[in-house]
C-alpha cells in the first residue's frame, strides 16, 4: 500500500479551493484528499483569518461552506494552534504571523504546504506546491 501524501493548505488555497479556482496542480492535491488518496491538513488559524478577511470586507463569507468539506472526506483533517506550533514559528523568518504560524505547522508535519505566496515558496523553508 502506498503512503499517502500529506498537504498543508494555507488561506489562499483554502479559499480557491472552495471557490474552484485552484490551478492544476494545487487543485490535484485536493481532489486526492477527497478520494482519500491524500492527507489535507488544516489549520485553525486558515479557518481563523478567512473570518477575519470576510469582517475586513475583503472576501465573502459562508460560514456553512467555511466548514463543509471536513464533512466530506475523512482526509481533510483540522490542526489546531498549539503550543508546538507557536514555538515553531518563532523560528520561521518571515514577515507575516499567519505565515509564520502556516508554515511551522508544515515544517512539523513534514507536508507540503500549498501556498500562492510568493514570499513562502521562495523562502525554502519548507516544500511548497501551487502551479
Amino acid at each position: 500500500m502506498n503512503e499517502l501524501l500529506h498537504y498543508v493548505a494555507d488561506t489562499h488555497a483554502w479559499i480557491y479551493y472552495l471557490l474552484d479556482i485552484l490551478p492544476k496542480k494545487a487543485d490535484e492535491a485536493f481532489k486526492n484528499a477527497e478520494r482519500g488518496e491524500a492527507i489535507m491538513y488544516v489549520p485553525t488559524i486558515v479557518l481563523a483569518e478567512r473570518i477575519y478577511l470576510a469582517e475586513r470586507g475583503r472576501i465573502s463569507l459562508n460560514y456553512d461552506e467555511l466548514f463543509s468539506r471536513f464533512g466530506i472526506a475523512e482526509n481533510f483533517v483540522d490542526i489546531p494552534l498549539t503550543l508546538e506550533i507557536v514555538r515553531e514559528a518563532t523560528r520561521v523568518p518571515l514577515r507575516e504571523l499567519h505565515d509564520r504560524l502556516i508554515v511551522a505547522t508544515a515544517k512539523l508535519l513534514g507536508a507540503v504546504l500549498i501556498t500562492k505566496d510568493k514570499e513562502i515558496r521562495a523562502s525554502g523553508l519548507v516544500r511548497t506546491l501551487w502551479e
